[in-house]
């Protein structure tokens, strides 16, 4: 496919900070994509450029681009990839980002798998619009929803095509996602999941979640005390993690909804000079394991994700055993690497091997293309491990990831409550694909 033109311009995103958008042109079509941005960022992500030098550093390479012709996407990926010259994988030594915030660092405990920022030249930022605009004009070319484009890549051999979407819903914001000053809430995100065979359904059930959670907070807050946080769930001065689990699991209970508890813990964000710093108290590894052990068996949990710092593989793989034996890929629940593997093949393999966790959260900006995502969401399926794609705190329009996500027989969806239109978007695409019944 032949590209007769490229505009890259900057929009803001749902926090208000810059991004990048890519609208790619052939011959009959044209297609638009945009990067989102994390504000928990962890140290092995593809290193994001400054959106304003990223528009120079895009009039650098646009006519070599455009003297190029691409037979697939992976073609077209790799030829991004050799133009951007660095490492596809992360040192851990990351650069401030386009929000002026440096990613979290913490003592590791696997050493990093090479040297340099991963697509410090070109910006995953850039390379990834450009990555996901590229995906949907070939689509388009070949007269294909993207979901089915996306399926159809060779790379995705072996899919768990049998996997039943699920929402998952991020109702209540803590840690770097909160926006309540007086919130002590250390665990990043309180979730709720649908366990219903039916996305409208589920989705419906996360709408009327979410509505009784805000009256039930405003009632025991005040409605001048509940915000919402960056990810559309709820802030509120909550004095300790186990009070917001409680709240979700009241009103589970009250009405009998056939919803499960999950939590992104983010623990990377608490992680001091080898102690984790929660509710106040300061808890090594260990005591943060039975620490999780006691809330997964009182409020039967269904997920944790990050339940430790980025780079502690041991302690990943010590819960994961404990809590499902040697049959972890089996079990119904999950344990999800993020921060741990940054949707990057080499540290997936370094988790697997390790047994740290039996699913993997996918965003494509951590590693920067689409091709490469495909790769890793396709080595974890080879290897029994889940999928789940996720949007970013920092998110546009875009629905992408919706697509990505029935493309791939992801295990669940995280696109943030099920409020504001960027979240939305991505909730209605896939509602939007499925009422149309349209086949793979």
């Amino acid at each position: 496919m032949k590209i007769s033109d490229i505009n890259i311009k900057i929009i803001s995103d749902s926090r208000g900070k810059d991004t990048l958008e890519a609208e790619l042109k052939s011959e009959d079509f044209s297609a638009k994509a945009s990067a989102p941005a994390g504000k928990s960022i962890g140290t092995h992500e593809a290193f994001v450029l400054e959106p304003k030098l990223a528009l120079k550093k895009f009039e650098e390479i646009k006519t070599k681009i455009l003297s190029n012709e691409f037979e697939s996407q992976e073609n077209f990926d790799n030829f991004l990839i050799e133009l951007d010259g660095t490492p596809s994988t992360s040192s851990g030594q990351a650069p401030s980002t386009s929000s002026g915030q440096a990613p979290s660092t913490s003592s590791g405990q696997a050493p990093s798998t090479s040297s340099g920022q991963a697509k410090s030249n070109l910006g995953g930022n850039l390379i990834l619009s450009l990555s996901l605009a590229f995906a949907r004009l070939k689509a388009k070319n070949e007269r294909l929803e993207l979901f089915n484009y996306i399926s159809h890549q060779s790379l995705v051999v072996g899919r768990k095509s049998k996997n039943l979407l699920r929402p998952i819903f991020n109702v209540i914001n803590g840690g770097a996602h909160a926006t309540h000053r007086e919130s002590k809430l250390e665990i990043q995100e309180f979730q709720v999941i649908p366990e219903v065979d039916d996305f409208n359904i589920a989705f419906s059930l996360g709408k009327i979640f979410y509505r009784k959670l805000g009256n039930y907070l405003k009632d025991k807050f005040g409605s001048e005390n509940v915000f919402l946080g960056d990810e559309a769930g709820y802030s509120a001065p909550f004095k300790n993690n186990e009070e917001a689990i409680e709240c979700l699991a009241e009103i589970i209970e009250k009405y009998k909804y056939p919803l499960k508890i999950g939590l992104d813990i983010a623990a990377a964000q608490f992680y001091r000079d080898g102690f984790y710093i929660v509710d106040g108290k300061k808890y090594s590894a260990e005591e943060l394991k039975n620490y999780y052990l006691k809330l997964i068996e009182t409020y039967n949990i269904l997920s944790i994700e990050d339940p430790f710092n980025e780079e502690d593989f041991s302690s990943f793989a010590l819960l994961t055993t404990e809590l499902y034996g040697t049959n972890a890929e089996q079990c119904g629940k999950l344990v999800i690497a993020d921060d741990l593997t940054t949707t990057n093949i080499e540290r997936l393999k370094i988790a697997i091997n390790k047994k740290s966790g039996n699913a993997i959260l996918i965003k494509p900006n951590q590693i920067g293309t689409l091709t490469e995502t495909l790769k890793v969401i396709k080595f974890a399926y080879e290897n029994n491990w889940q999928a789940i794609v996720s949007h970013r705190s920092g998110e546009t329009l875009d629905d992408f990831i919706a697509d990505l996500a029935i493309g791939v027989g992801a295990w669940g969806i995280k696109a943030g409550a099920p409020a504001k239109p960027e979240r939305l978007a991505k909730y209605e695409r896939v509602l939007t694909i499925q009422n149309a019944n349209i086949k793979m």
